[in-house]
């Protein structure tokens, strides 16, 4: 570890007795969100003084255009910390958090440039936080890190990721189920617009579809088909992944045999039962992938699924209510959900900000000014990022 630590090793800041409380500042800037809060941190509690988000709209355009979401969050993130700071009284902070990596690289260098700078203008430490790392701890800021517990497991399901990950230390997570293609939020994305659907968050279109409550239309087809993934066959046998690229192939073919091609015209009652059934099914895949990969960690004897086991569901597509029944449904009775509010599942700063404030008080780590954004970045291998820096 001190290897790692080390590469980057310019400047070590410890200006303020933190053990005494301290303000935080957190940027999360990884895709299509602006988003800026601002943490007190006193011993033993954690409390949101205020968090502000600002959302691209790319309803017009039917997706994020990397370009446009950079130039989105250069004129929005600064303004966002000038006003948050003002509104609040504040000239300064003693910690800056923003996320390093995982996402598009001109969306988090513009949160993480800005970052930078306030580390330099205020002298104080930064860290530059795993994005989903974020997403799977922010259950321990609402509980005070009470929980979850380690180990726990957690399902990182959003429109960039979908994996299963077992967290037995703020540093140390294991990939259980990855996904061999897309994300599921991306393909709930992609059917939503086959179906004709608009807006700027498609998948949470499509959620709000299949909640009218409509009867199944006279005429709709009975023998209407979806894939199971990565299902047992001679030479693949339980396959601890996802797959999600089949489903928009097979909502392609749906609408050329049973809609002439024009799935985006039949009628709402008929729209929202293939909804439901589109949803169903990939909801159905996804459980189906979590329970056999929690299961192969119970026979290795990583996690025992005898006991109580804390399980959280995270990332913008676990906001989605049919997706936490099904999960509760059909998951072992041991477990005991974490489901942050659907507020706090979306990309938010909020979650930025907690993880910066583990990993500078349980890890013991800030980040030089020499860091560098990370397109890619593996959950299981938060310190082999260079430009670490150890606190102690």
């Amino acid at each position: 570890m001190l290897a790692l630590v080390g590469r980057c090793c310019r400047r070590r800041l410890h200006p303020k007795n933190y053990s005494k409380g301290y303000h935080v500042l957190a940027i999360e800037s990884s895709c299509d969100d602006s988003s800026v809060c601002l943490i007190d941190r006193q011993p033993g509690k954690a409390k949101l003084i205020d968090h502000e988000t600002e959302s691209l709209d790319s309803s017009a355009v039917g997706g994020i255009v990397p370009t446009d979401a950079k130039t989105h969050h250069q004129g929005h993130v600064a303004p966002l910390v000038q006003k948050m700071l003002h509104r609040n009284g504040l000239q300064k902070v003693d910690l800056v958090c923003a996320t390093r990596g995982p996402g598009m690289m001109g969306s988090l260098s513009a949160g993480f440039n800005v970052a930078k700078g306030l580390s330099v203008a205020w002298n104080v430490p930064m860290v530059g936080v795993h994005h989903m790392l974020g997403h799977l701890l922010t259950p321990r800021f609402f509980s005070n890190r009470t929980s979850p517990e380690y180990p726990f497991v957690s399902l990182l399901v959003s429109g960039g990721h979908t994996m299963l990950v077992l967290s037995k230390g703020i540093l140390d997570h294991q990939v259980l189920a990855n996904t061999v293609d897309i994300a599921i939020g991306d393909m709930l994305d992609k059917c939503a617009r086959e179906m004709g659907l608009k807006g700027n968050m498609l998948g949470k279109e499509l959620e709000r579809l299949t909640q009218s409550g409509v009867k199944i239309p006279a005429g709709f087809p009975e023998d209407l088909q979806f894939p199971n993934p990565l299902y047992n066959q001679q030479g693949r046998v339980n396959v601890p992944a996802f797959s999600f690229a089949p489903f928009i192939s097979a909502v392609k073919r749906a609408s050329k045999v049973h809609f002439n091609d024009q799935l985006d015209k039949i009628p709402h009652e008929a729209k929202v039962e293939f909804g439901k059934q589109i949803q169903g099914a990939i909801f159905h895949h996804l459980t189906t992938k979590v329970l056999l990969a929690m299961n192969q960690a119970h026979s290795r004897n990583d996690i025992d699924l005898e006991k109580p086991l804390d399980f959280v569901a995270s990332g913008g597509v676990a906001s989605n209510q049919t997706l936490r029944r099904t999960l509760k449904h059909s998951l072992p009775k041991t477990l005991r959900y974490h489901f942050p509010d659907p507020k706090w599942c979306t990309d938010n700063a909020l979650m930025i900000g907690w993880a910066g404030i583990e990993l500078w008080e349980q890890a013991r780590l800030h980040t030089d000014l020499a860091a560098l954004n990370k397109a890619k970045w593996p959950i299981d291998q938060i310190l082999n990022l260079d430009c670490w820096i150890s606190r102690d």
